[in-house]
This record gives structure tokens, sequence and C-alpha cells, in this order.
């Protein structure tokens, strides 16, 4: 989340520099001469914002482009204007002007996306059975792989990493859930 901290960085100091002309400049100077300059302080205050958003929310959430990656980003979309995310995240980012409140809307939007996220990760996840794992004299366990992130799961370090290019053919496993038994 490295990407998420430094949009969190880039919205807080301008929503420093916003507080700032909240608090030290007279508000018909800020509807007046410095109009201008302050609609644009606002304009980028919620550019960063929905930055950051998008990413703390959505970051590394790799979707495909087809019919189930599309109804997953409708379902996404549904929850997101069901909790009114927007109108809690705003509040505290213009009125309240609290990064604690936005990180924790934030939070709490991104753990209802990798709850939804999370089936639909996992109906691509399945065993990479090739080469080693047809060795009649030292068969190896086959690989856990998933087709949206097209890597292996290496269980001693607990990350994804690129899948082997070695294999030129193997058989995919994926568990499939039996709706009508």
């Amino acid at each position: 989340m490295e990407k998420s901290a430094e949009a969190l960085e880039r919205w807080t100091f301008t929503l420093d520099t916003y507080k700032k002309n909240k608090t030290e400049v007279a508000p018909e100077d800020l509807s007046g001469k410095y109009k201008k300059a302050y609609d644009r302080l606002r304009q980028k205050l919620k550019k960063e914002l929905e930055n950051y958003l998008l990413i703390s929310v959505f970051g590394g959430l790799k979707i495909k482009n087809n019919g189930e990656g599309q109804q997953l980003a409708a379902r996404m979309n549904q929850i997101w204007q069901e909790s009114q995310a927007e109108a809690a995240v705003s509040q505290a980012a213009f009125r309240d002007m609290d990064v604690q409140k936005v990180r924790q809307a934030a939070a709490a939007m991104r753990k209802k996306m990798l709850a939804v996220y999370q089936e639909y990760f996992d109906r691509h996840t399945c065993l990479y059975a090739a080469g080693p794992s047809w060795d009649l004299n030292n068969p190896q366990p086959p690989l856990i792989y998933n087709d949206i992130l097209d890597k292996v799961y290496e269980s001693a370090s607990g990350v994804w990493v690129k899948k082997p290019d070695i294999y030129k053919a193997a058989v995919l496993i994926y568990v499939k859930e039996d709706k009508d038994g």
C-alpha cells in the first residue's frame, strides 16, 4: 500500500493548505479576490482525495475484462453507492477536515470490497499440475495458480510469484461449487 500512503500524504499536505486558508483568510476574501485560487485549491483537494480513495479502496484488485469481471465491477459499484461512502468521506474531509476519519472510511470500504473480491479471486485459483507433477520417479505436488494474476503461490514466502516459463503445458484443476446438490 505504498502508493496509498503517498496519495494520502499528498492529500494531507493540500488539506493543511486548505485548513490554513479557511482559518487565516477572511471568508469574503476567499469568495472575492482569492476566489479563483481558492477554487483551484478545492478542486485539487477533491482530486487528490478521489485518487487516495481509488488507490486505498481498490488498489491491487485485478479484474478480468469479461462478463464475470464486469458483474463484479457492477457489484462493487453498487456496494459503493449503497454505502454512501462518498458522503461520509466528503464530510470527514471537507467539513471536519479529519485525516483519521478519512482513513477509517477508506479502510472500512476496502474491507467491504475485499469481501466481495475474495470470492471472485478464489474462483480463479486452481491447482497447476505440470511437468514435475507427472514425474513417476519423483512426483511433486501441483502449484497453486491464479489466472487473474497469472502467478503461482509460493508457500515458503507467502507471496504470488511469476509462474515458471519452463512448463509449456499444464492441467489446471479448479474447484467448482455444485449449486444443484
